[in-house]
């Protein structure tokens, strides 16, 4: 058995990567709990849109009735002071109309304003969770790729022990179908 530096190198190699696998999975784990977040956050958001829809109808709901009741109180002050629904009586009963559409126009575009900001808000955040889980699968498949790779350093290494450093097939120093199929991958690997 040689003990040459490329065996040391491979050995360290074939560590730092099992290192570099578990660091990957930390941080796909980390990937997947900010989508799962972001899931959640969106979720909400969309909540508070339907809220905010619902919010807006009852304000509306309240301005009619507080329409309803100014312009009738109104009528019933005309009509108590013996005046005919004409001249000022009806420039005041216009007015008030007016002004009480305006009012619940302006509610109505706020209220709309506000149901927008929540929509764009739940499909950034959806954004974001899917953007997350890309990362973290990605990571999960750089762990992968580092296993692979600290096998094969291992593997080297362990034959740089045998050979003296000699230089040949990994999948010759495993006997039978588990070295055909390591032939077969490090092939698939560098095609």
């Amino acid at each position: 058995m040689a003990f040459g530096s490329s065996t040391f190198s491979d050995i360290g190699g074939a560590v730092s990567d099992l290192f570099a696998s578990s660091g990957d999975k930390a941080k796909a784990q980390g990937d997947f709990i900010e989508a799962k977040d972001y899931s959640l956050a969106s979720d909400l958001a969309t909540q508070n849109e339907q809220f905010a829809e619902t919010s807006t109808a009852i304000k509306q709901a309240q301005l009619d009735r507080s329409i309803y009741q100014t312009i009738g109180g109104q009528r019933a002050d005309v009509a108590g002071a013996g005046f005919a629904e004409s001249g000022s009586a009806i420039d005041l009963l216009r007015s008030s109309a007016q002004q009480g559409a305006l009012t619940k126009a302006v509610a109505g575009q706020q209220g709309l304003i506000q149901e927008a900001g929540y929509k764009e808000q739940a499909e950034s955040y959806a954004n974001m969770s899917q953007a997350a889980t890309i990362a973290g699968n990605a990571e999960n498949d750089a762990a992968k790729g580092s296993i692979l790779g600290a096998v094969f350093k291992g593997a080297s290494a362990v034959a740089g022990l045998f050979t003296g450093g000699a230089s040949f097939a990994i999948g010759d120093l495993i006997p039978g179908a588990l070295g055909d199929s390591i032939q077969d991958t490090v092939q698939d690997l560098t095609e």
